[in-house]
C-alpha cells in the first residue's frame, strides 16, 4: 500500500494494521504514518531503496544518524523528537515480538544527553581515572576478605572487559553479546556480527590476546565456554566463588548488559572516582584518542562500522574546539 507519496515495507504497513486493531485514533494512524515515511525515507538516501525493506538497516548508528538531522538540520523541539522517539520505540517493539529483530537499536539514544548536543570534557574518561581503574582492578583495593578471595578469577574478565572498551570502542550490547565463535584466537581478531551490532572485524593486539587468555583460563575448565554459541564473557557467583553455570541451557551463564554496568560502577567506586562513568564514556573516550591520533572519518567509520559519518560530527567539533584553544 503507498502512504503518503511513499511505499512503507510491509512490516511497517502491519504495525499500522496492528493500531488500527487496538482502535488507536485515525489522527494517530495517520501521524505515526508521516513519521515512519520520514524515518524509511532517510534509510532510503542514505542506505539505499533496497535497504527500506530489511530490518537489518535499522541500525543504531541509522537512528542516531537520523535524530541527529532532525535536530541539527531542521531544528526539531524536544517535544517533537520525543514523539518521533515514542513512534520508532514502539514499531520497534512490534518488530521484536514478530521475531522481525532481535536488538533494540533505540537503546543507545537519549534524549536528554543526546547524540548531538556538544560533547562535554566529563564524557570522557581522563587518563588519571583510567590508571586508577586499571590500577585498581588489579589490586585488593578497599576490598572484603571474601573479595580479596575472587579477585584473581574475577579481575582478567573485568580487565578484557574495560579495555575492549576503551581501546576498541565497543558498545555496550555488542560486548555483552560476544560469543566464542566471534573470537579467533589463532588469527587474532574478534568479529561483530550483523545480529550483535554494526558489523565488522577488529584486530586484537597481543595485549588484547594475552588479557583473553588470562581470563579464559581463570575459569575452572569444567564450566569453562568453549563451543561456539557459548557467551565470551561469563557472570560470576559471588557465594559460591566461581563462575557460573545455566543448567537450563546447559551452558556457561551469559554476564548480561546491567551486569556490565553494575561493575563498572562497582569499580570506579572502590577506586575512589566520584563520578558516573557507564560505557558511553569509555566509547566517547576512545573516539577522540582515535581523532588526536590522526584517524580520518572514514577509517573511523570503517573501525566503528558506521553506516554513516554523520554520528561523529560532535567529535570533530570537539577536537577542532580542543585544538584551538
Amino acid at each position: 500500500m503507498t502512504r503518503l507519496g511513499f511505499n512503507l515495507p510491509s512490516d511497517a504497513e502491519k504495525f499500522l494494521n496492528h493500531l488500527m486493531t487496538r482502535g488507536r485514533k485515525e489522527s494517530t494512524i495517520i501521524r505515526y504514518q508521516y513519521d515512519l515515511a520520514d524515518f524509511f525515507r532517510y534509510i532510503a538516501i542514505t542506505l539505499g531503496e533496497d535497504a527500506v525493506c530489511k530490518t537489518s538497516s535499522i541500525s543504531p548508528d541509522i537512528v542516531e544518524g537520523y535524530f541527529y538531522i532532525l535536530e541539527s538540520n531542521r531544528q526539531y523541539q524536544i517535544r517533537t523528537l520525543k514523539r518521533i522517539q515514542t513512534v520508532l520505540k514502539q514499531y520497534i517493539s512490534f518488530l521484536k515480538t514478530s521475531g522481525k529483530m532481535n536488538i533494540n537499536p533505540m537503546a543507545s539514544l537519549s534524549l536528554d544527553d543526546s547524540i548531538w548536543n556538544e560533547l562535554q570534557a566529563d564524557e570522557l574518561l581522563k587518563r588519571g581515572e583510567e590508571k586508577k581503574l586499571i590500577d585498581g582492578i588489579q589490586s585488593d583495593l578497599g576490598l572484603s576478605e571474601k573479595q580479596k578471595a575472587a579477585r584473581p578469577m574475577l579481575a582478567p574478565r573485568n580487565l578484557v572487559i574495560i579495555h575492549w572498551f576503551l581501546y576498541h570502542g565497543l558498545r555496550l550490547h555488542e560486548l555483552s553479546s560476544l560469543t566464542i565463535g566471534d573470537i579467533n584466537q589463532g588469527q587474532g581478531y574478534l568479529s561483530i556480527s550483523e545480529n550483535t551490532g554494526n558489523p565488522r572485524v577488529i584486530s586484537l593486539s597481543k595485549t588484547d590476546q594475552t588479557l583473553l587468555y588470562h581470563y579464559l583460563q581463570a575459569i575452572p575448565a569444567v564450566i569453562r565456554p568453549f563451543m561456539e554459541h557459548h557467551p565470551l564473557f561469563v557472570a560470576f557467583d559471588f557465594q559460591r566463588q566461581t563462575y557460573r553455570w545455566s543448567y537450563e541451557l546447559d551452558m556457561p551463564k551469559h554476564l548480561t548488559e546491567i551486569a556490565i554496568q553494575k561493575m563498572i560502577r562497582e569499580e570506579r567506586r572502590r577506586v575512589g572516582i566520584n563520578r558516573s562513568i557507564s560505557a558511553r564514556h569509555f566509547r566517547n573516550t576512545f573516539i577522540i584518542r582515535s581523532l588526536e591520533k590522526g584517524y580520518t572519518t572514514e577509517q573511523l567509520k570503517e573501525k566503528l562500522g558506521l553506516n554513516t559519518i554523520l554520528t561523529l560530527n560532535k567529535y570533530i567539533d570537539y577536537v577542532e574546539n580542543i585544538s584551538q584553544k
